[in-house]
């Protein structure tokens, strides 16, 4: 493997682990241990080509997990600022010495009609967005839920989260399948699947799940949310996916985008490690590289 390859470079929620402005305990616990329970806004490195999401602290992690100069494709869930920051995009033509080919911005259906609002805003990366995409820094491309795509090697599949963006748009979850035929499915930001995307997975084989448990140990949510899921709903679907055949014992599950509500990572991975699942299970931290085989690094 690679270094950029299956690396989560951010696994918090929002606001961040700590949030800056608060003092609750999760987030005086993350400012006293460090490690694993920092958590920065969500962002996931397929490889050095490829990613989902740029987000608010892209530009922070690339300084300690690896930079973005190889960067050529990046798949948008939706149009929230944790996950869609165009100031990562304005950055690339603040670069010198950069590749020429432009960065290919992917955002599924109604998201994609972000562009109109920055083509049309003077305030937004000072009005220069059609001018950037003229000089070749980068460019937009509109995927559709349920049609697969050939992005930089991988086959893409959008599928609907249940969660709604900032142009109204349902999120996007996407199944890559690589050239190998493995399979991974990130679904973030989605809360409990939707009748469309489960019957999309039935019989389709996941090798490894990168899920949110955004509301960690949260009681007393609804059992099915929507928006984002909980640790308790989590595995819940788990069972429903294992039921479907889109899950089994040789899949692995990575759960990330968790905020500071009510678990730090300690309790959240004591929590998952006491449920007697059918597969490997693992709360993600930053940096965290998912290996093709062994254990987790």
């Amino acid at each position: 493997m690679k270094p950029f390859d299956r690396m989560f470079y951010g696994t918090g929620a929002a606001e961040g682990i700590p949030d800056p402005f608060c003092r609750c305990p999760v987030c005086e616990n993350a400012r006293k241990k460090g490690g694993k329970e920092i958590r920065h806004r969500t962002m996931f490195r397929v490889n050095e080509e490829l990613c989902i999401d740029l987000g608010a602290d892209a530009a922070s992690q690339a300084t300690v997990l690896g930079d973005f100069t190889g960067l050529h494709h990046v798949l948008y869930t939706h149009t929230h600022e944790d996950h869609f920051c165009i100031m990562m995009l304005q950055m690339r033509d603040m670069a010198t010495h950069r590749d020429r080919e432009p960065l290919h911005v992917y955002l599924t259906d109604r998201a994609y009609d972000v562009l109109d609002k920055l083509h049309g805003d003077p305030t937004i990366i000072k009005g220069r967005t059609r001018e950037l995409e003229e000089k070749g820094v980068f460019c937009f491309h509109q995927l559709h839920f349920g049609e697969e795509t050939e992005i930089a090697g991988y086959r893409v599949l959008p599928l609907k989260g249940d969660h709604t963006g900032s142009m109204g748009e349902n999120s996007a979850n996407y199944l890559l399948t690589g050239p190998d035929g493995k399979t991974l499915y990130y679904g973030l930001d989605t809360g409990w699947y939707l009748p469309e995307t489960l019957q999309a997975l039935a019989g389709r084989h996941i090798d490894v799940l990168i899920t949110e448990c955004t509301f960690g140990l949260t009681p007393g949510m609804d059992a099915h949310p929507r928006g984002h899921l909980h640790a308790f709903a989590l595995r819940e679907l788990l069972d429903v996916l294992r039921e479907q055949g889109t899950l089994d014992e040789t899949s692995r599950v990575y759960a990330t985008h968790i905020n500071h509500w009510t678990s730090n990572h300690e309790q959240l991975a004591a929590y998952f490690a006491g449920q007697d699942l059918f597969c490997p299970f693992t709360v993600a931290w930053d940096g965290m590289q998912i290996p093709q085989d062994g254990p987790d690094r």
